[in-house]
């Protein structure tokens, strides 16, 4: 691969990463693994009648023009009552560590890791938006109606699940057609691109983690066509919902709260989100 800038060979294993054709860490070095998802690729895109030109050409799929938009990051929960239908709690971790805490500090994550990326593409502007930055709820319709007053591109929801202590896995979810979405299609694709890019930095730090795929989160407020206002704009938000493991299991606990890596997986795992986040404004352009 030619290429020898390292945010470009970055951004190229992110275009892969995010579309399933590659596993490995997001580090800007082009080896065996690389080259065999991008052979994956071009395999995917010939059996679509498509062509590609090669490894630099994916490079400058990846990588060309500026890229611009608005996002809004949601920390699920916060306070200290319900609000709305949003519950100031829900999930705790084995060790004490509550739900809404977790869910800012990724927020906060995501947004620098934005920002970085931002700063790497000259030209770029991404405007970042969080629901809320302190210790506060919010209802669900005021949570969604952030992305309508900025006219957000994406609408993200983070949250983190819990059952028995036993379950795993990580899922995103979006609203059915069904039930009232939209644009249903386009959320998930959002949807896919972050389940695929935090399952493979989780995996980083736990090769056993659980896939728990895409799903349909029937009549999830936060994501409500009306109250993001895309029954009323021809440029619709797209949104998604994240529940990024199950806390209340010991070895989540570990990885996320208590354990040595556990600064470095979050950090993983919100550079992970802000790609695909990335990618998709990158698509939709």
């Amino acid at each position: 691969m030619s290429a020898s800038n390292e945010e470009i060979k970055k951004l190229a294993q992110a275009y892969l990463r995010n579309r399933g054709f590659y596993s490995g860490d997001i580090d800007g070095l082009w080896g065996d693994l690389s080259n065999k998802a991008f052979a994956r690729y071009a395999d995917h895109l010939a059996q679509r009648g498509l062509e590609v030109g090669g490894e630099e050409q994916i490079v400058e799929d990846a990588a060309s023009g500026a890229i611009s938009g608005v996002i809004v990051i949601d920390p699920g929960h916060g306070g200290s009552g319900k609000i709305g239908g949003s519950s100031g709690n829900n999930a705790t971790s084995a060790s004490g560590v509550l739900e809404k805490t977790m869910t800012l500090d990724l927020a906060r994550r995501v947004e620098t890791q934005l920002q970085d990326l931002a700063n790497a593409m000259p030209g770029s502007r991404i405007d970042v938006h969080l629901t809320r930055s302190g210790d506060v709820n919010l209802s669900l319709s005021d949570r969604a109606q952030l992305a309508e007053s900025t006219k957000a591109d994406i609408f993200l929801s983070i949250h983190f699940n819990g059952f028995n202590g036993r379950a795993r896995g990580t899922e995103t979810l979006i609203i059915s057609t069904a039930n009232g979405n939209v644009n249903e299609q386009e959320d998930r694709e959002l949807a896919q691109r972050v389940q695929s890019a935090m399952l493979a930095a989780i995996r980083r730090f736990d090769p056993d983690a659980r896939d728990r795929g895409v799903k349909n989160g029937q009549k999830l407020g936060v994501l409500n066509d009306i109250s993001l206002g895309n029954t009323r704009i021809p440029n619709k938000t797209r949104a998604c919902l994240v529940e990024v493991e199950f806390i209340d299991s010991p070895p989540v606990d570990e990885l996320l709260n208590t354990g040595p890596n556990a600064q470095a997986a979050r950090d993983a795992i919100a550079r992970a989100i802000a790609e695909a986040l990335v990618d998709d404004l990158r698509v939709r352009r």
